[in-house]
């Protein structure tokens, strides 16, 4: 009886499925890409004319009282600590986290009502007024859009 034989050489599939493996289990170097680039992109969020939230809503401006005390508007801003202290961080193999260690910066991103601190010893609230929500961390559409290209850009580097 006569027969047909069909031979599947899969070794160069096993190859790049392996290497595409190693890649999913060391996805480092990508995010350490994406942290460099979100580090970027967040700290031009200071800079005048942009002024924005990463969904892109302007930050609200300075009250009259800020601005006579700094002698200009300009949120989030006073002498670049708040900007320049932006980095990012692995946590562990596939996490990423961008943010601060300056301790005013949550109150800067999510605002804060007057007196939500406290009292100081004459009895005044802290904040002395109501602080707005200037979201300066987080994600925008094109953050989202470049952090997907880097990841596929380095999936296709590992396999060639």
């Amino acid at each position: 009886m006569a027969g047909i034989t069909i031979t599947i050489d899969d070794t160069a599939l096993r190859q790049q499925l392996g290497q595409l493996i190693g890649a999913l289990t060391d996805p480092q170097p990508a995010l350490r890409q994406i942290g460099d680039d979100l580090v970027r992109t967040t700290k031009e969020r200071f800079q005048p004319g942009n002024k924005r939230a990463p969904d892109g809503t302007p930050w609200a401006r300075n009250s009259p009282v800020t601005i006579a005390r700094k002698g200009r508007d300009n949120p989030l801003y006073q002498r670049g600590h708040l900007q320049g202290s932006i980095r990012y961080q692995l946590l562990g193999q596939n996490a990423l986290a961008v943010g601060t260690n300056r301790i005013y910066a949550a109150v800067q991103q999510f605002g804060q009502p007057k007196g939500a601190s406290g009292r100081t010893r004459r009895g005044a609230p802290i904040p002395w007024g109501n602080i707005p929500a200037r979201p300066f961390l987080g994600l925008s559409d094109q953050d989202a859009d470049d952090a997907v290209r880097i990841l596929r850009d380095y999936l296709e580097r590992q396999t060639g």
